[in-house]
């Protein structure tokens, strides 16, 4: 009976795991850009829906400032990022290293949490 628990619970962590995985982001994590992106692409294994996001600048001048990114809402406020793809426009970047932290919920109800950075030189 234990085996069958313990197998029963990796299996959903799997599954779970694998439906709301992060596939890729454009830019790539650690990226090195000589030109500032219009936006960032999310592409998921299954669909979600991408519930929050922040854009924070982690080095040059303005180090430690959050840059306004919009989710697109419906009437009653919720997010309408929703899919397997997303793209969401990105503010003017000036040279420095961003991160983008994101929050999305899976058609499960699954929470997933992650972040990544990237650098544009401005060369």
């Amino acid at each position: 009976m234990r085996l069958l628990i313990l197998f029963t619970i990796l299996l959903s962590s799997v599954i779970r795991a694998h439906v709301g995985g992060l596939a890729q982001t454009l830019p790539d994590h650690d990226a090195v850009l000589d030109r500032a992106p219009t936006q960032v692409e999310f592409t998921f294994m299954a669909h979600v829906t991408i519930t929050n996001i922040r854009l924070e600048v982690t080095s040059g001048e303005h180090s430690g400032e959050r840059l306004r990114m919009v989710l697109p809402r419906n009437s009653i406020g919720q997010s309408t990022a929703f899919g397997e793809h997303i793209a969401l426009d990105l503010p003017d970047l000036e040279p420095a290293t961003y991160m983008i932290t994101w929050q999305a919920m899976s058609t499960g109800g699954d929470i997933i949490v992650d972040d990544f950075s990237f650098t544009v030189t401005g060369k």
